[in-house]
């Protein structure tokens, strides 16, 4: 099998050793207690095919590290005898962050890993390709530093942007609203400038894997989240203001397309040279404070909306961003286009929920695609290729600090 040498040597043994068995087998009952919020040996045994003493193994170093902890007894079976001793992941082993850069502003959060928000902050930054790459590595260094009162490592960071980006390979090929017109090797790049894996990923895409991440346990498959942002930043020259994007997800994972381009929005009722993404005008204007606009574009985009909610049959819609304040006038225009586009007479059985993340919603979801990459199913690195060394340099960071947390206990 062709794999891509590292272009960190630091990682090399380490990614090596995501080969061996018990390095694999630990992955998957790390991702198994994970997805499952807690469970005993026996049932981890039963779900992974593994036998009693692999798990029992390799269950005592992890909670000799303090990657999981033991927790209250369960319930004796039937039969009786004795009661399963639950476990679950220690939510204050550490933690990762979270990053939406936008043109005007960036919000970060840092998360446990119950997914439970420690630390947010929005605040107004300009980010444009000629400061991108310092203003970003000023962030992930000056972070951690000033997140030390939290007691616990930032095991990874994941950063959200508007733009086409190649998640695996760590590349943001194109982001009109930074500035940045060619291909940006983001990995190695501000990867390479701090001692933890970071990944990037399209905005709304990040929200779809925060959405697979957060709500684990419910094994979403198909749905689509839908980014709506209202920007206030009048430098921008020939975008508007208002930006919507798409994550689509089918059997659980986040569709990119075959050029890293799929959830890129532009409404089908533009004319030819509109420049924005919807036919109305006017939205070069702060349109919370046009009601009426607001109006017309919900309408519009519901319309599109509608027609992949029947046609893809999805199960969920999440809409995030700053549309959520404005959820009592999109949900009745929402669930309107989306039975006048249906022509059966069955209702259409899709749900429609809001984050409640305002303007946390990427950040947060940044935060979510790092939880799935650190307890990415050890198949999945196998294959990966490029974006395996990334996927194992994230394993080998939740490890490596529990090595580190045992000698010192």
């Amino acid at each position: 099998m062709l794999v891509q040498k590292p272009t960190n040597p630091t990682w090399k043994v380490n990614v090596a050793a995501v080969r061996k068995p018990r390095i694999v087998n630990t992955s998957r009952i790390l991702r198994q207690i994970w997805i499952s919020r807690r469970s005993s040996r026996v049932q981890l045994a039963r779900d992974l095919g593994l036998n009693k003493s692999t798990i029992t193994n390799i269950v005592s170093d992890l909670l000799d590290a303090g990657i999981v902890q033991e927790i209250a007894e369960g319930s004796a079976g039937p039969m009786g005898g004795r009661k399963p001793v639950h476990m679950e992941l220690n939510r204050h082993f550490g933690y990762v962050l979270g990053l939406e850069i936008r043109p005007e502003s960036y919000t970060a959060v840092a998360v446990d890993l119950a997914g439970d928000i420690l630390f947010s902050r929005t605040e107004d930054e300009s980010h444009s390709g000629e400061n991108f790459t310092d203003s970003v590595i000023g962030l992930l260094r000056r972070l951690p530093e000033e997140l030390g009162w939290i007691g616990v490592p930032v095991l990874g960071a994941g950063v959200g942007i508007s733009g086409i980006v190649d998640s695996g390979r760590g590349t943001i090929r194109s982001s009109i609203p930074l500035r940045i017109p060619g291909p940006y090797d983001f990995s190695g790049i501000v990867g390479g400038a701090v001692d933890f894996p970071v990944f990037v990923e399209n905005d709304a895409n990040a929200c779809a894997w925060g959405e697979l991440a957060f709500h684990r346990s419910k094994k979403l498959r198909n749905f689509l989240f839908t980014l709506v942002e209202f920007h206030n930043d009048p430098s921008k020259e020939f975008y508007e203001n208002t930006s919507v994007g798409f994550g689509m997800v089918f059997n659980g994972n986040v569709y990119s397309g075959n050029r890293h381009s799929a959830g890129e929005f532009h409404s089908v009722f533009c004319r030819p040279g509109d420049l924005g993404q919807f036919r109305i005008s006017n939205l070069e204007e702060h349109i919370d404070e046009k009601p009426e606009i607001l109006k017309e574009l919900i309408e519009e985009l519901s319309k599109h909306l509608a027609l992949f909610i029947n046609t893809l049959n999805l199960g969920q819609v999440f809409l995030g961003g700053d549309i959520e304040r404005h959820q009592d006038l999109v949900m009745p225009i929402l669930i309107k286009a989306i039975d006048d586009n249906w022509v059966y007479d069955t209702p259409v059985e899709c749900e429609i929920r809001f984050s409640s993340l305002g303007d946390k919603s990427v950040a947060y979801g940044a935060a979510g695609l790092v939880l799935e990459r650190l307890f990415m199913e050890p198949e999945t690195i196998e294959v990966s290729g490029a974006a395996g060394w990334e996927e194992s340099k994230t394993l080998d960071s939740l490890l490596r600090h529990g090595k580190k947390a045992s000698v010192e206990a």
